[in-house]
């Protein structure tokens, strides 16, 4: 390959801001820039990906599991943890404890990054007997998760929002990053506590933030998501909590308040705030 193609090669990638790529996303790269860079015919993707290697204009980097093997990507620039995380699942995001780390409300631990479903038909009634039964328990993990040398990365599998709250921002490190709106993290939180370290976690952060939160954005976006549990009362309850002036709070009290709902799962003898309709931990009182 003539030294005039290698050169225009390496002045486009080191021209890209930091990137994670997949071997289709190379191969697609190289088909829009063969003519540009006058790239011979035989010149394939394989051959593209060890050029860019053994120039160091890119590097390997994998993430692993013990239950589902390992995922790599190739890596042009200085990508942080956080684009990278996200590059595995078209349209990702990073989510709960991740989101809130992103927003300056935590520190960086594990990685969350949702991927949305698939639209699906819900067709079950809500009722109290099945509010009562669904909250007994320890709530489901997501077993998808694999490490990097620094860092554990688990991927969430989460409800079809047609990506509602879901924003692109610049990270900490001035990356850019699609990551969930804080009011809609407040949302994902509560209803998976336990990617944020549990609720009363999620309680301890909350006052620090609600000179930052909307609840008018908090309904419009319950109403988006189409949580078939009320969910509002639970925030209600915590925002409240946190300091939220009370005319603040009408957007969520104008909510219909149908069943007892409970803060978190597996309580062991809660207690119960008749206001809300809201079961919650005695470590909370």
């Amino acid at each position: 390959m003539r030294l005039k193609t290698q050169l225009a090669i390496k002045a486009d990638i080191e021209s890209l801001p930091p990137r994670a790529w997949s071997r289709k996303d190379l191969q697609k790269y190289l088909a829009e820039k063969r003519e540009a860079w006058n790239a011979p015919q035989y010149f394939s993707t394989g051959l593209f990906i060890d050029f860019l290697v053994e120039n160091e204009l890119a590097r390997t980097s994998e993430i692993r599991s013990k239950e589902y093997g390992s995922k790599s990507r190739y890596v042009t620039g200085e990508l942080t943890i956080l684009p990278f995380a996200c590059s595995f699942f078209p349209r990702s995001y990073v989510s709960h404890a991740t989101a809130l780390h992103v927003h300056g409300f935590l520190p960086i631990g594990t990685i969350y990054v949702n991927h949305e479903q698939s639209p699906k038909k819900t067709t079950s009634r809500l009722s109290q007997g099945r509010i009562d039964q669904a909250f007994q328990n320890q709530p489901r993990r997501s077993a998808f998760e694999f490490r990097t040398e620094r860092h554990t990365v688990i991927f969430l599998n989460g409800k079809n929002t047609r990506d509602a709250g879901v924003i692109e921002t610049t990270g900490p490190s001035g990356e850019l990053l699609r990551c969930s709106s804080l009011e809609r993290t407040l949302i994902d939180c509560v209803v998976r506590p336990q990617y944020v370290g549990g609720i009363e976690a999620l309680a301890t952060i909350l006052p620090n933030a609600i000179d930052r939160v909307s609840t008018e954005e908090i309904v419009r976006l319950l109403a988006q998501t189409k949580y078939a549990c009320p969910y509002h009362q639970s925030l209600g309850f915590l925002l409240e909590r946190a300091g939220v002036a009370g005319v603040h709070l009408e957007p969520l009290r104008r909510l219909p308040r149908r069943f007892k709902f409970y803060l978190d799962y597996g309580m062991k003898i809660p207690l119960y705030d008749p206001d809300w309709q809201v079961y919650y931990p005695a470590t909370m009182k």
